[in-house]
């Protein structure tokens, strides 16, 4: 059974958040949040996942499942998310591979650059 620790996971985001903070982002923006998962009960995971409203697919590597939903990326989703998301993984057996979200904000143009 996968053992995934979702208090190390919420360390891990510092580094995210720190990310899209340099680079303008406000973390009460919602953005688009893809989640990823490999390995154990693909079918079970993707049936859980699409019973709590996110629109699941499979990696096109090896098993797994990407889990995407529209989200506000703070520090208390980051706890409550990565608890649940890890919860998930373990009663499906499989590893919570983290999350990626896409930017909202988008960086000035350069009116002098052409």
């Amino acid at each position: 059974m996968a053992d995934n620790d979702w208090q190390r996971q919420v360390l891990m985001n510092e580094g995210v958040f720190s990310a899209l903070t340099s680079n303008g982002e406000d973390l009460s923006d919602g953005r688009h949040v893809i989640h990823y998962f490999y390995d154990g009960d693909i079918d079970g995971l993707k049936e859980a996942l699409g019973n709590d409203g996110y629109v699941v697919s499979s990696t096109n590597t090896s098993p797994g499942v990407i889990a995407e939903n529209f989200a506000v990326t703070d520090r208390s989703w980051s706890e409550s998310e990565m608890k649940k998301m890890c919860d998930l993984a373990d009663q499906f057996g499989a590893e919570y591979d983290g999350w990626e979200a896409s930017m909202v904000r988008q960086p000035k143009a350069d009116p002098d650059a052409e």
